[in-house]
């Protein structure tokens, strides 16, 4: 099939190429009755989701699947470092589905709004496309079935067009909210030179840390700074949770297992014990390049010799390998290289530690090395490590799977207790736990924080932000292990209480006024400094040099965004000594080195790029803003199997 599509598209190949990469990024659903390929009932059953009434099938939802686990692959650098249970640790099943249910929403509203595709409309692009035109003329009905059904994965030509309808909707519904944004020229110019202005300055920053331990706040000024610094404390939506977690590493402090069991493991895979022939050597290497001219090659055997003869003689091996040998690996152990298997090393070395008599000091050259003055205390032939030897890794290995077993067993127990019945509160999703499951409570948390305890885990905080209060969720893989998690409290925007934040609060007063105390420092010390370096000087500290600019909104050595900093390199004087300005955890002092600075005729060029640029950057938002909001009012129903952490999609 796919030597037939090369041979008639031969001329086609980048641009089929291209066309396929459209279709993954628009268009990842199978459309309709066709997409199974066969009768209705399977369609019905084996779904993936359902959105307001409309089926996303598993076929459609594996084939996104590869999709996006062929871009992680890539994205780790070759095959086979992105695994499966990478995928269930960062949630990649609930990603698809996730965006299958987003651009169906999508498509809905699309309809909803007169947008939908027209037949004429998929007609025109199909014809248009140079994917099916060969000669200027449509390749024909039976290679284009060949090339959907094969190669691009549809189950049926009907299929492909109902996808390629959906993405032409989309498109629609992009250009709709494109076309309703109004940019400024004002604002383009701003965009403009946010990106493209730049500076280099020399500063020298003096930390707030400095005077920290001499400062001190009363309850009055704490109340004060609140007060007065509400915005900085202002949240967004935030959830509260409280999660049962199934410790394996607890667990694993609590088995033993007995000998009886590790025999039998030993048992069974006596073969991964399995040792080569080994020999224990001793070993002083003098090293010669390869390709080492005649006089260095005869200045190191010589070495050697004379090395070998104070050996023979009665010298001691590990002092002299310790002051003479060129083998890091060994040179600290007094030359020992413990037991060597036999191919482990260079031919001539190899040889020459199976064939020697015990106890006998020589000299073997190699290529590679040089000089190798080797002593072979003792041999041990083929054979298996015992079962003594290998019992303390066996035993950390079998307790280790052990508690992972137990853990999972465990909590996939309580999840299904609680499936069967929801607990009516916190207090009796809480008495689920015992002695192998802990319960923990998480405070509260925004959609794109950390979750207090188990960190990042986008899968689970998409969970819990489209989850109402008293909802308990499938078991989930985090960081610290395998959890189920419970909404125990969903509040709106706004500013928490002060008792709740007052820790942050007072901390934020001292470093206040530490700053104040820093801007005094450096303003005294700027008088009389004609340069930063002086200003430095004064006070004890280095200046720096940064290139700076509004893109990254940041400065080496300074903690903290530094906007007005980065204003006033940019648009400041060259040459003078400017500040000081409280930046960061800080307050700095600088001078302009260099700047670059957008120009009036770069402006005028580059206008009308700009406020396309933002109306699609808008247009953007405003889509997430619609998926959101069309998210609370949908009826979804989910097939939960495929994203339970064990799940794993049909034919991957």
């Amino acid at each position: 099939m796919l030597k037939l599509m090369r041979d008639s598209f031969q001329h086609l190949k980048w641009i089929l190429i291209v066309l396929v990469a459209v279709f993954v990024l628009f268009v990842f659903v199978d459309w309709g009755a066709g997409g199974m390929g066969g009768g209705t009932t399977n369609a019905t059953q084996a779904f993936a989701a359902r959105v307001n009434g409309e089926t996303i099938t598993i076929n459609e939802y594996s084939r996104m699947y590869k999709q996006y686990t062929d871009m992680y692959s890539q994205m780790y650098g070759q095959q086979g470092q992105f695994t499966p249970e990478m995928a269930q640790a960062m949630g990649l099943p609930k990603q698809v589905l996730d965006s299958l249910i987003d651009q169906r929403l999508m498509s809905q509203e699309g309809a909803r709004l007169n947008l939908a595709a027209t037949p004429e409309e998929v007609r025109r692009k199909l014809l248009e496309s140079p994917t099916f035109l060969q000669d200027g003329k449509f390749v024909g009905m039976e290679l284009y079935n060949r090339y959907v059904t094969g190669p691009l994965g549809y189950p049926s030509a009907a299929a492909f067009e109902e996808a390629l309808a959906r993405d032409i909707t989309l498109q629609k519904v992009q250009s709709a909210f494109e076309n309703s944004i109004v940019i400024s020229p004002k604002a383009a110019e701003a965009e403009y030179r946010r990106m493209n202005e730049a500076a280099k300055i020399r500063y020298v920053f003096y930390p707030a840390a400095r005077d920290l331990a001499t400062v001190s706040v009363t309850d009055a000024e704490v109340q004060a700074f609140y007060k007065a610094n509400q915005s900085r404390y202002q949240h967004g939506e935030q959830r509260q949770i409280r999660y049962l977690l199934a410790d394996a590493g607890k667990l694993r402090a609590q088995i033993q297992p007995s000998d009886a069991e590790l025999r039998k493991r030993y048992d069974a895979n006596r073969q991964e014990y399995k040792t080569q022939e080994a020999a224990h050597v001793l070993h002083i290497l003098v090293k010669v390049e390869p390709g080492s001219p005649a006089p260095v090659d005869a200045a190191a055997k010589a070495k050697a010799d004379s090395l070998v003869a104070q050996l023979r003689a009665g010298g001691n091996f590990a002092q002299l390998a310790s002051a003479n040998s060129q083998d890091p690996s060994s040179a600290g152990n007094g030359g020992d290289m413990g037991w060597v298997e036999r191919g482990q090393t260079v031919e001539p070395f190899d040889r020459a530690i199976f064939t020697l008599p015990l106890n006998s000091i020589d000299v073997v050259k190699s290529a590679e090395y040089g000089y190798h003055i080797v002593k072979i205390v003792e041999r041990r032939p083929a054979g298996f490590r015992s079962f003594e030897e290998v019992k303390p890794e066996l035993q950390a290995r079998v307790a280790d799977e052990m508690a992972q077993d137990q853990a999972r067993s465990e909590i996939t127990r309580i999840a299904a207790l609680l499936r069967q019945k929801k607990p009516e509160n916190v207090q009796a999703f809480v008495a689920q736990a015992n002695d192998r499951v802990a319960s923990f409570e998480a405070p509260w948390f925004g959609k794109n924080d950390q979750i207090p305890g188990l960190g990042m885990n986008q899968a689970l905080s998409q969970w819990v932000f489209s989850a109402k209060e008293g909802d308990v969720g499938e078991v989930t893989q985090t960081q610290r292990g395998m959890i189920i998690p419970y909404v125990s409290g969903v509040r709106a925007a706004g500013v928490p209480d002060l008792k709740e934040i007052r820790a942050k609060v007072e901390e934020d007063a001292k470093l206040g006024k530490a700053k104040t105390s820093a801007t005094r420092a450096l303003q005294a010390a700027m008088a009389g400094a004609p340069t930063v370096d002086a200003v430095a000087a004064k006070l004890g500290l280095t200046a720096t040099e940064a290139s700076v600019n509004r893109q990254q909104g940041q400065i080496a050595g300074i903690n903290g965004n530094a906007p007005e900093l980065i204003d006033a390199a940019i648009n400041g004087r060259l040459g003078a000594v400017n500040g000081p300005l409280a930046v960061g955890d800080g307050a700095v002092v600088f001078q302009i080195t260099e700047q670059k600075k957008v120009t009036p005729q770069e402006l005028a060029q580059n206008r009308v790029s700009y406020i396309d640029t933002l109306r699609q950057q808008q247009a953007r938002s405003l889509r997430a803003v619609l998926v959101e909001r069309l998210r609370k009012e949908a009826r979804v129903e989910v097939n939960d199997e495929l994203i339970r952490p064990t799940s794993t999609p049909a034919g991957l």
